[in-house]
């Protein structure tokens, strides 16, 4: 076999018109499993044919490839094995009891990595450290417990729990929920928040917190995925609701109470965020 291969799927997914978008992420499950792992258990060298993640519950284990040095894992790490990449999987000698979470699975049903069928735009670390996040336990928790089960939407609901895992895996890369509560953005918001019933704009954002009206707009897209104006419109939405449940208001004292001076275009807003009228809120309750 080509030694090269690996090399080879890299540069052609580095040139691929298919690169998949995270929205377009639908994995294929093919096995998902939970393992206690026994002393001195070692997988490779070894190159699988589609993707691996690998959730570390307990113990200590140590990713190497060809040429690169070793990287060490321990509980929370989540480790991404991509097709045709030769390596090693082993438990480090350590006290206690070692446990692992394994999903092998294609990223679309149509084709395959390894053919250079799609690529993925953009692509998780290596290993991702989620600082013990019990969200990504119980996804991978839950996706072995599927894959063992029987159901009409088996297929359907592995799908759903492997795309969540990805989509996570995915916001961590982009700084994800550990380092986002210190960030700018946090501070960003709690300013819109504060100020909800009166006219923000970027440029007022700006000069708060002394950057370009342009850079206020690629902070809010990177991190949150929604453009300023998006992100106020939602929070208004959703406060108005509240008043209009809770409090009894009218459409035009709840639009008034979160900044909106034009009812008709409140509503407007209203139905496009939330599916329905705001005459109509109390359908959501």
């Amino acid at each position: 076999m080509d030694r090269r291969w690996p090399y080879m799927y890299y540069n052609r997914l580095m040139n691929t018109v298919n690169a998949l978008q995270p929205e377009e992420i639908q994995p294929v499950v093919v096995v998902a499993n939970y393992i206690v792992v026994k002393p001195g258990a070692r997988w490779g060298w070894r190159r699988i044919r589609d993707f691996e993640l690998v959730l570390i519950v307990h113990g200590r284990f140590v990713y190497e490839t060809r040429g690169r040095a070793a990287l060490g894992l321990q509980a929370g790490d989540v480790l991404c094995i991509p097709p045709g990449q030769e390596h090693v999987l082993a438990r480090v000698q350590s006290p206690g009891s070692a446990v692992i979470s394994c999903i092998h699975h294609e990223l679309s049903a149509h084709g395959a990595w390894r053919n250079g069928d799609y690529g993925l735009d953009p692509f998780p670390a290596v290993v991702t450290h989620t600082y013990g996040d019990p969200a990504i336990h119980e996804l991978f928790r839950r996706c072995s417990e599927t894959f063992r089960a029987y159901s009409p939407y088996r297929a359907e609901l592995l799908q759903t729990i492997a795309r969540e895992i990805w989509l996570r895996l995915l916001e961590y890369r982009t700084g994800g929920p550990a380092r986002r509560a210190d960030s700018r953005i946090e501070r960003m918001t709690a300013f819109l928040r504060e100020r909800l019933d009166q006219p923000v704009t970027r440029r007022d954002l700006a000069r708060a917190f002394s950057i370009t009206p342009e850079h206020v707009n690629a902070v809010f897209k990177r991190e949150l995925g929604v453009t300023p104006t998006q992100f106020v419109h939602r929070e208004r939405v959703l406060r108005a609701w509240r008043l209009l449940r809770e409090e009894g208001l009218s459409v035009k004292e709840a639009a008034a109470r979160v900044g909106f001076g034009d009812a008709f275009y409140f509503s407007k807003v209203f139905k496009r965020i939330l599916g329905v009228p705001p005459s109509r809120a109390a359908e959501l309750a």
